[in-house]
């Protein structure tokens, strides 16, 4: 049984037509509140002063059932606009994990930037599809002397976006640079088959950087690599269709929310509003 609804019907009953002098409470079954509210009522009609205290006793409890409804009103409120808050809150945080995943992949897409260090040359390689631009992961990219192709100065394996960062220390850069030698850089698959060579890496010096793209032609021999790349794009793919689709849910969850707590509220309002009419009429 609703306290609330209890309360209020009984202050807006005609008391007048209710014979209380054969009231009995015994064998009925009653919630703490509208129990504790009929006992006294029955006691107070009995009494010789009764239809006087009862009136006031009326107002009494309209105005204690109307502080009530205004004060859970007050309570109603505050949780929508807790709603509303915590709904932004979680949107944000949702954007930007999406903002983070979109910003990975452009990055993935592009060559990396190396930091200079004072006591090495680097050459960053991107090892990409050619059809698609995905970065191929899994190869090796070997640096080497173009007046001794044989010998390899530096070699990576690139990374999950195709990159690898080949440095020569300052020894190996001070000595390409006395014998003014240039630089290539040769893609080879797992199985040291050559896919790649070439590539116009600049003059090795201390404390700069160099990029060289290479593109490469599907193949068999690059078939895994680049179902690596797709698997791999696929999952951030899939990953940001599940934030976008998060936003969606979290904005119709707490809608859902929002509209049975302003049901809530209009209909304690009403109540409260009934009330107070009748108070003054």
């Amino acid at each position: 049984m609703n306290g609330k609804s209890d309360l209020t019907d009984a202050a807006s009953q005609d008391w007048s037509k209710f014979d209380f002098t054969r009231w009995n409470l015994e064998g009925l079954h009653f919630d703490p509140q509208p129990a504790a509210v009929s006992a006294w009522l029955r006691d107070l009609l009995l009494s010789p002063q009764g239809p006087q205290e009862f009136a006031a006793a009326v107002d009494t409890v309209k105005t204690a059932a109307l502080q009530d409804l205004q004060d859970q009103a007050k309570v109603i409120q505050g949780r929508i606009l807790a709603i509303d808050s915590e709904l932004t809150a979680r949107t944000d945080a949702t954007q930007k994990g999406i903002a983070a995943i979109e910003n990975k992949t452009r990055v993935a897409s592009a060559p990396m930037i190396p930091t200079p260090d004072p006591e090495s040359f680097q050459v960053a390689t991107k090892v990409v599809d050619e059809a698609s631009r995905l970065g191929l992961p899994g190869l090796q990219v070997r640096l080497y002397d173009t007046q001794s192709p044989k010998v390899t100065l530096a070699t990576v394996t690139t990374d999950q976006n195709g990159d690898a960062l080949l440095k020569l220390n300052r020894e190996q850069t001070d000595t390409l640079a006395k014998t003014g030698s240039t630089l290539g850089v040769e893609v080879l698959t797992p199985g040291n088959k050559s896919v790649f060579a070439g590539g116009s890496a600049p003059a090795p010096k201390l404390n700069q950087t160099g990029t060289v793209v290479a593109s490469l032609s599907a193949s068999t021999d690059l078939a895994p690599h680049l179902n690596a790349a797709n698997a791999s794009m696929a999952q951030q793919q899939a990953l940001l269709n599940a934030m976008m689709a998060k936003v969606e849910d979290l904005q119709t969850y707490y809608q859902q929310i929002k509209a049975e707590l302003q049901q809530d509220l209009e209909e304690v309002q009403g109540i409260a509003a009934g009330l107070q009419s009748s108070s003054n009429s």
